[in-house]
């Protein structure tokens, strides 16, 4: 169902690296050469210096439940090393481990999710022709379905301009009309509802990070702001933007109303759980 579009996705991430034009180009990377081959390949077992190659072995798809049609599928990715080598191959699938596990991504018809995990050695010293490699394995499994939307992004900004995506867990909205039931308790008629205006909420629990280097000052300052307003009181705003499929909201002059610092002594994490409605 979509087997062809996951090998050529873990190709195409691998060139990233690979090719001096790639999008995540790595310059220890420079002369070698990856083929993912799908399922089996008989040229795999081949002493071919700079060469890394992988197969990618697909178990069958079930469905998940009775009320959406979203499948799940487990694959394996089986790895043979340089030659003579391996931590070309090792480090190379870790950064595809790393820019692939848990992401949203088209599979041709379908809407899906990836997870992965990082490369494990199964056997050094695999000899190969007149040459040894190090065979690594890497196991995986793909959500798919054709009509649910997965995923959604979330963004912040301070100034309206600087977006910082952040990744909230379980966050919510809430929009309540405001009205009053205009029907005495002594009337045995319906009571109608007089709509009057809206109330919004937004809820968002974030983990509190701080990033190094250059490029992270706007992000960082996110981050100090939102704990600042958990521990002081302040009216700075913010501005949220979500995005869903092909659908983007972008609300703006959101206060935080309430705002807890919590620390997790269990995982050492500091847990900033917000709520923010807008001012005038």
């Amino acid at each position: 169902m979509v087997n062809k579009q996951i090998v050529k996705l873990i190709q195409d991430t691998a060139d990233s690296f690979i090719n001096s034009n790639g999008a995540n180009y790595n310059s220890k990377y420079n002369g070698y050469t990856c083929i993912i081959h799908d399922e089996i390949d008989y040229q795999f077992r081949k002493a071919t210096p700079k060469l890394i190659e992988a197969n990618v072995l697909f178990g069958s798809a079930t469905k998940n439940n009775d009320l959406e049609d979203k499948y799940n599928m487990n694959f394996v990715v089986n790895i043979q090393s340089e030659i003579n080598g391996g931590e070309i191959a090792k480090s190379l699938f870790e950064d595809i481990f790393k820019i692939l596990t848990r992401t949203y991504k088209t599979l041709g018809t379908y809407n899906s999710k990836i997870f992965l995990t990082s490369p494990v050695l199964m056997q050094p010293y695999f000899e190969i022709e007149d040459s040894f490699c190090c065979l690594y394995t890497m196991n995986g499994s793909v959500e798919f379905s054709e009509n649910v939307v997965l995923g959604c992004t979330y963004q912040l900004s301070i100034d309206g301009v600087n977006w910082i995506n952040v990744k909230p867990r379980q966050p919510y909205e809430l929009r309540e009309c405001i009205g009053s039931l205009d029907t005495a308790l002594s009337n045995s008629d319906d009571s109608t509802f007089t709509y009057s205006s809206n109330n919004r909420l937004f809820n968002m629990i974030l983990l509190y990070e701080q990033k190094t280097g250059n490029g992270n000052t706007n992000f960082n300052t996110l981050f100090n702001d939102l704990l600042d307003d958990c521990e002081n009181p302040s009216d700075r705003s913010y501005s949220l933007k979500i995005s869903i499929g092909t659908k983007t909201y972008t609300h703006e002059l959101l206060i935080m109303v309430r705002g807890q610092h919590i620390y997790d002594e269990t995982t050492g994490e500091n847990v900033l759980s917000m709520q923010f409605k807008k001012r005038t």
